[in-house]
């Protein structure tokens, strides 16, 4: 089975290592369009005989306009040798266990249109370690714009026709989407902030005028202090993707799992929460969804017995920064006798209260004050 992937390039070199590793069993040719790279990535893509690079040059003052057209008609030549077309940029990885075996039972399924489920990655640092990028990086938060139509049959999409960014497409011709999307794009941009601001100063200078004049590719010319944000925030919103685990260690739960667990607890008041965060009740948000994305790392207490600071300063050799601490406490922290706050000590009170073996003695102290108070 034919499979070619598409790509631009534009000084890619750090990420090409990473880029060639995930694609080289997947992909039977790589096409890609390089607008001018002055580092080493013309030396990185040479030597197989599966890549062909051709030299592009940014068209009509726009950069946006000049990668949308590309991408948009660079595949056409496919349609007489390949089953499969990916657009990715290089790094956009698209994940499954079996990403060949998979479009073969779409082929066999008439499927003609895949819409890859997007994941913004982070990492702290860009990456020493010459492993596939998904085994060693496995953090992310949910993306809907990074949603994107990237694999398609070429023989049975006449017009890709992808908007500004690529990531949304009005395709033309025979569409046969898949019944359930199986397969994601991990976009693997946030990898250390210097890393992002090192690729906005790069992708800044390609920027002409049509694309100043219509703010396309604005997030570009964004300073150090304005990236920081938005790099924590991504941060904020960062959990396992489902499918993704570390090698040899216990997976943290995904986003989803996170909050399941913590609303089976008992352990989160929605009550309590909105009643002393005002913010959270006059913008309509989900008081656990909240507090599971930012309230914990801004010490917004959970319930009247647990404070989110004091337990990962006190715990924190045992429990990193980056896990939700009431999350620590449900999944092992009450069991290991970790105190919720200064002012309970979980083991004493299951012995006063004889509590049955497995029953959470502050749950139970939580819904016995509610109790008291109704």
């Amino acid at each position: 089975m034919q499979i070619h992937l598409y790509c631009m390039c534009l000084n890619e070199a750090k990420i090409i290592p990473y880029f060639l590793s995930h694609y080289r069993d997947i992909a039977t040719r790589i096409h890609v369009m390089d607008n001018g790279s002055s580092d080493d990535s013309l030396h990185l893509l040479a030597g197989d005989e599966r890549i062909t690079v051709a030299q592009v040059k940014t068209q009509h003052e726009s950069f946006a306009d000049t990668y949308t057209s590309l991408m948009n008609n660079a595949w056409k030549p496919s349609r007489t040798s390949a089953d499969w077309v990916i657009t990715a940029e290089m790094d956009e990885h698209l994940h499954h266990p079996d990403l060949p075996e998979y479009l073969r039972q779409c082929r066999a399924d008439g499927v003609t249109l895949l819409t890859c489920v997007g994941y913004n990655m982070i990492a702290e640092a860009f990456p020493t370690d010459p492993r596939p990028l998904w085994r060693q990086i496995v953090r992310g938060a949910r993306a809907p714009d990074y949603d994107k139509p990237a694999v398609f049959d070429p023989q049975a999409i006449a017009e890709i026709n992808y908007r500004h960014g690529r990531h949304a497409a009005d395709p033309t011709g025979r569409i046969r989407p898949e019944a359930r999307r199986q397969v994601k794009l991990l976009h693997y941009k946030s990898l250390g902030l210097d890393y992002v601001c090192e690729r906005n100063d790069t992708l800044a200078v390609g920027l002409k005028a049509v694309d100043i004049q219509n703010r396309r590719g604005a997030h570009y010319l964004r300073d150090r202090a304005q990236t920081r944000a938005d790099f924590e925030t991504i941060r904020a919103q960062a959990r396992r993707v489902p499918g993704l685990r570390l090698d040899g260690g216990v997976p943290e739960p995904t986003f989803e799992d996170e909050i399941d667990l913590l609303d089976r607890s008992g352990l989160f008041d929605p009550v309590h929460y909105l009643a002393h965060n005002r913010d959270v009740a006059s913008a309509g948000i989900d008081p656990l969804v909240h507090f599971c994305t930012f309230g914990w790392r801004e010490d917004r207490s959970p319930n009247t017995h647990f404070k989110p600071h004091w337990y990962h300063r006190i715990y924190g050799n045992e429990v990193s920064g980056e896990v939700n601490p009431l999350l620590d406490y449900i999944v092992e922290g009450e069991r290991l006798g970790r105190f919720p706050a200064p002012d309970f000590d979980p083991e004493l009170y299951r012995l006063a209260q004889r509590l049955a073996p497995g029953e959470s003695p502050l749950r139970h102290l939580l819904a016995s004050e509610r109790r008291s108070k109704a």
